[in-house]
């Protein structure tokens, strides 16, 4: 009986364990001369995205990291027409605002669309879902289906002029972005070169087992 239950801890200790031990992602972005390097780190329900490194190459003295998170979140009510469909049906808009940023989670990758105006019931969507949001020429660039998550981007919350380098940050948490919410890693200003070659983040789990 004494071995069963000290099996039973070390297995419960072992799975305590990995419930605790962060998650781990790299993703990477180039930039050209319309827009410059956005990285996303996708969010994930139950943890917070902590950046922990960022590679990059900038080629203009006047070259910017940012990092930003995301606030609310919102849920996508119905398919859209295309994938450039600038109309598309959300379960709220209250605390939108035109020229407000929104990224829609499909797939586990995020696409952004800045808010153009709001419109009701209109190209073929549901009525009844309420306030449609329209967005900005080319849409999320996406398929969107219901139960997709939506989130409204908060401004740059920090940013560091790098200038004209290529260099490296390294950190045990350079950027902590909301519990639950993606996270952006932006170079600017645009240029053909410039490039986020790596960007690596730890998801924390604070799931309890």
């Amino acid at each position: 009986m004494k071995k069963l239950i000290l099996c039973v801890l070390c297995a419960s200790a072992v799975n305590f364990c990995h419930a605790a031990l962060p998650l781990y992602k790299t993703v990477s972005a180039t930039g050209n001369h319309t827009a410059g390097a956005a990285a996303w780190l996708p969010a994930d329900p139950n943890s917070q995205v902590r950046v922990v490194s960022v590679f990059y190459s900038s080629d203009t003295n006047n070259g910017q990291l940012q990092f930003s998170t995301a606030t609310t979140e919102f849920v996508i009510t119905d398919t859209n027409t295309a994938a450039s469909a600038v109309t598309n049906s959300i379960n709220s808009t209250n605390g939108l605002a035109p020229n407000a940023v929104l990224v829609v989670q499909h797939g586990g990758v995020d696409y952004a669309a800045a808010i153009s105006s709001f419109a009701s019931g209109t190209n073929g969507l549901n009525p009844q879902d309420g306030t449609n949001v329209v967005l900005a020429s080319g849409g999320f660039g996406v398929l969107v289906a219901p139960g997709d998550a939506v989130y409204l981007m908060s401004s740059p919350a920090v940013t560091w002029t790098v200038g004209a380098a290529t260099n490296s940050m390294n950190g045990d948490d350079i950027f902590s972005g909301n519990y639950g919410r993606p996270v952006e890693v932006a170079l600017t200003t645009p240029e053909y070169t410039n490039q986020l070659n790596s960007v690596s983040a730890h998801y924390d789990n604070q799931a309890q087992p």
